[in-house]
């Protein structure tokens, strides 16, 4: 480990501004692609908290402690694989009655006692979570399908393992009651943990870019969405993530831009608000209804915004599809392929719908795939409420 942080050590300049920019962007590929091992991306995370250990935001209160985050690192770095395998069950049912009150206080008032349960839980789970093997990498997934998708993409190869506790949450959480105490900055690097532990939490993301826009931080809230579109694998995702660019767009007052992202989000979704938002900026100005389809796109590639899905997230659940076909689940494959249909509108991912149709039911004529009901969920992003149960979710689920 210490060889190396001295490596990354070794390539900063002395700028603070550019050193922080290698690091996002050093972390970023790490987190894209995956081709080093996890204590690299633990080595650019101390380093960058030894650069920017003394910034403290002026409106936020000044932390009384060491982050609990840096601690599990530190921890981490001390507990083998072998020592994992000799947790004991006593061990787990304190970790499970320390989660249960954690979930009775985290709606209540008493922010503080479900922090300090916060804070003695992420030790805990994390501890359970790590290894020194090189070929395995520990993630948090909500779904046996994130896991599909994070394998084929982005664990290269790399065995995956689904953690004891989902890890993710209990940060997300972590982050919520942060956010009670107006702590942003240390809300923030909980997110990013979530990340670290599930790369396709959508929830940790959409978070982080509410916290840096309500820092005036746009530039890197733009940043976090561009990251959340390439995750994006249902069209109602991707639709939110363009509408998400019509919100900022309009904050900063640039309503051409914002009108047209609204119009991208609404070609892969139908959403009720959205059309209201559209209706009311054609009222304010009625020439916005002759901007062309060419204009639009034009819109969103001056602003450096891409289009359409993640292409090796199509590629992905092409071979998901395949897999299921191949095993005879053709009702599932179908859906797959509908919600592909509705991201992408390709003809050869209709005709392969139709021929999984005929054989489904022979009698049925030829149609274009209809959205799934999938796709048709105004959010697939699931409420942070709404999984506290799944925090304990290995104590009686083997992987």
């Amino acid at each position: 480990m210490e060889e190396k942080i001295n490596l990354i050590r070794n390539k900063l300049t002395g700028d603070i501004n550019v050193d922080i920019h290698f690091l996002n962007s050093m972390y970023n590929a790490q987190n894209l692609i995956l081709e080093d091992t996890q204590a690299t991306i633990e080595a650019i995370n101390i380093v960058y908290n030894e650069l920017t250990k003394e910034e403290v935001n002026e409106n936020e209160e000044i932390e009384s402690k060491e982050e609990v985050l840096e601690d599990t690192q530190e921890q981490e770095e001390e507990l083998s694989q072998e020592d994992n395998d000799q947790i004991s069950d006593e061990e787990k049912n304190e970790i499970d009655s320390m989660i249960d009150n954690l979930i009775e206080n985290i709606d209540s008032e008493s922010t503080e006692e479900a922090l300090k349960d916060a804070e003695q839980i992420i030790p805990k789970v994390e501890a359970l979570s790590k290894t020194t093997d090189e070929n395995t990498l520990y993630c948090s997934f909500s779904t046996d399908f994130e896991k599909l998708i994070f394998t084929d993409i982005f664990a290269g190869e790399k065995e995956v393992v689904v953690t004891p506790y989902a890890n993710d949450i209990i940060y997300i959480i972590y982050a919520d009651l942060l956010l009670k105490k107006k702590r942003k900055k240390a809300a923030l690097d909980a997110l990013d943990r979530a990340i670290y532990w599930n790369y396709l939490n959508r929830e940790a993301r959409v978070k982080k870019i509410d916290i840096l826009l309500s820092r005036q931080e746009v530039v890197k809230a733009l940043d976090v969405l561009k990251n959340l579109l390439n995750i994006s694998y249902t069209s109602v995702d991707i639709a939110e993530c363009y509408a998400k660019y019509g919100e900022i767009f309009s904050t900063l007052k640039d309503l051409k831009s914002s009108y047209a992202l609204y119009r991208i989000s609404l070609s892969y979704a139908n959403n009720d608000n959205i059309s209201n938002i559209i209706n009311e900026y054609e009222q304010k100005d009625p020439s916005l209804k002759e901007m062309s389809v060419d204009n639009i796109l034009s819109i969103a590639e001056d602003n450096e915004i891409t289009l359409g899905p993640n292409p090796n997230i199509i590629k992905a659940h092409r071979n998901i599809t395949n897999s299921l076909i191949e095993n005879g689940a053709l009702e599932e494959a179908k859906l797959m392929l509908s919600n592909d249909y509705a991201m992408t509108r390709n003809p050869e991912i209709a005709d392969l719908f139709n021929q999984l149709e005929q054989i489904i039911n022979p009698q049925e004529q030829s149609q274009e795939p209809e959205e799934t009901k999938e796709t048709k969920k105004k959010s697939s992003t699931k409420s942070t409420t709404k999984k506290k149960t799944t925090t304990k979710k290995a104590t009686s689920k083997e992987e």
